[in-house]
């Protein structure tokens, strides 16, 4: 049996936009933030009749907003980042014409960095810089999948994917400080930094979908997503290294902050219609439900249930080149806030947020 080895090259490019409105009206826009995300992927039997074997890297989870430091939210958020490696190890094996298994080993890279201003209004100061940095990059998790052709029409898929747990390790950073904060009796000068640690855990999900080829032309592709949100409980950072009461009493002023997120479905539809040998186009919707409660929004996740809308184009330049090209179009739900988050700070975040976010995905696969 000849090898059959496939690589594919690929970039996304996303770009967010959120405006805030308060009550009075008053609207604060988002500043806007262009992110690029590559992938890699190589797919190959090995010349073997029933095993095909893969290995790939890109990111699966992500974050980025960056909101102006004299905005409505400076005391909450202004630049947040949160970014992942992923790097997947791949294995399936056909059980028979009908059905294939698949495994999967999942590692994880990720990256955290937070910003945003300390309140020093108290003595009349201004406001002081705070920054958080954090890296795990050992995390594992594993996928298991299987596909069942029930004949050349219908087929059936489900995956499964683990929880990862996330260790960071990194530091905390405090800038500007003064009045009593830079005073002998807290942190001793206008900087400080100290180790920090915290834990979480990434959702587990499983994935149902189904595929029905009623043509040799058309292909329609439906499925459901769940995801173990609920994972996400709280947010809770620890200084290792950190034994004086007074400090701490400042530094953990709010913490452990409460997230409370639950489970959420998404539901996506798509369709593939070739068109000719060399060129088909596609187009599908997808829904979103948010996980995050009201009562834990804040302005570094302004998120909401989204509804997905996209386009797309496969072409093959030739038998062993192909090119294909994607738009997303995500439209998020306005949603109305009124928590209490900010309010350790004395500010509010309260009012209405409106997201819109632009997706563009160019991919090229080359059979070796």
């Amino acid at each position: 049996m000849k090898e059959k080895t496939y690589l594919s090259l690929g970039a996304t490019a996303i770009q967010p936009r959120c405006s805030y409105k308060d009550n009075t009206g008053e609207r604060t826009d988002r500043r806007i933030q262009t992110f690029i995300i590559p992938d890699f992927f190589v797919v190959s039997d090995l010349g073997l009749e029933k095993f095909s074997f893969g290995l790939g890297e890109s990111t699966y989870w992500g974050l980025g907003t960056y909101w102006a430091e004299d905005s409505f939210s400076k005391y909450v958020a202004t630049k947040s980042d949160y970014t992942t490696d992923d790097v997947m190890f791949a294995g399936a094996y056909a059980v028979n014409e009908n059905i294939s298994i698949g495994v999967a080993a999942d590692y994880t890279n990720s990256y955290v960095n937070k910003k945003k201003k300390l309140s020093q209004q108290t003595w009349g100061g201004a406001d002081a810089d705070f920054q958080l940095k954090g890296s795990d990059k050992n995390a594992w998790g594993y996928r298991l999948s299987t596909l069942y052709k029930v004949n050349k029409k219908h087929s059936f898929g489900l995956m499964y994917r683990s929880p990862v747990d996330v260790k960071y390790k990194g530091k905390l950073y405090l800038d500007g400080l003064n009045g009593v904060y830079a005073s002998q009796a807290y942190f001793a000068g206008a900087s400080y930094e100290t180790e920090v640690t915290s834990k979480t855990t990434l959702p587990q999900s499983i994935v149902l979908g189904y595929c029905y080829k009623p043509t040799d032309k058309l292909r329609l592709e439906f499925d459901t997503e769940w995801m173990d949100w609920s994972s996400i409980e709280e947010e809770k950072i620890d200084y290792p290294s950190e034994t004086n009461a007074t400090r701490l009493s400042v530094l953990n002023a709010g913490n452990p902050v409460p997230k409370d997120w639950h489970s959420a479905f998404a539901y996506a539809i798509g369709a593939e219609y070739k068109v000719s040998d060399t060129l088909r186009l596609r187009t599908g919707y997808l829904f979103h439900k948010t996980p995050i409660p009201q009562s834990t929004f804040e302005t570094s996740i302004p998120d909401a249930s989204s509804n997905t809308v996209t386009l797309g184009a496969g072409i093959d330049l030739n038998k062993n080149f192909t090119i294909d090209i994607a738009y997303a179009a995500m439209f998020y739900n306005k949603r109305k806030i009124n928590n209490n988050v900010g309010s350790l700070s004395g500010v509010n975040i309260n009012g209405e947020y409106d997201t819109f976010i632009n997706i563009c995905v160019l991919t090229l696969t080359f059979k070796l």
